[in-house]
């Protein structure tokens, strides 16, 4: 299957719930000009099968964050304890 424009294949690498919302934090290809390497995502529909957009969205009940550096994104995943 080929990727849709603006998707990306995700690597979930750790994943909670928080308030009955899931939360992922993983990796993926960011597009050509962006070095973002590692997401934290959270939503019901985030994912699309085993794909992922490939920029921010910030939304309640919904949302993905892209970031460069590994700690960073580990420490937000690490931070979101509620909604």
């Amino acid at each position: 299957m080929k990727n849709p424009c603006g998707m990306t294949r995700a690597n979930i690498l750790e994943e909670k719930e928080v308030n009955g919302i899931h939360v992922y934090f993983g990796t993926g290809v960011n597009p050509v000009n962006s070095p973002a390497q590692f997401f934290v995502a959270w939503g019901k529909g985030i994912l699309k099968g085993s794909l992922i957009h490939t920029f921010n969205s910030v939304l309640l009940e919904e949302g993905i964050l892209w970031f460069v550096d590994e700690e960073e994104a580990e420490d937000k995943y690490t931070s979101i304890e509620s909604f």
